[in-house]
């Protein structure tokens, strides 16, 4: 079951990644959308490596 939810949060957290990482690269800087985005690029690497300490943790486990 932790191996479906790391999975998951490894897809989730790539495509938040993603997808506001070009936001934030398109937005100028100073504004609202930009502060958005680049704290949503932040809360995408947290999703993506706890997605991805899932995924290693079931590996290991017998």
């Amino acid at each position: 079951m932790l191996l479906v939810v790391g999975r998951f949060g490894l897809l989730v957290g790539a495509f938040l990644t993603l997808t506001s990482a070009l936001t934030t690269v398109l937005t100028p800087p100073g504004t609202a959308e930009f502060v958005i985005s680049a704290l949503t690029v932040v809360i995408g690497l947290v999703v993506l490596s706890l997605g991805l300490l899932a995924v290693v943790l079931e590996r290991k486990s017998p």
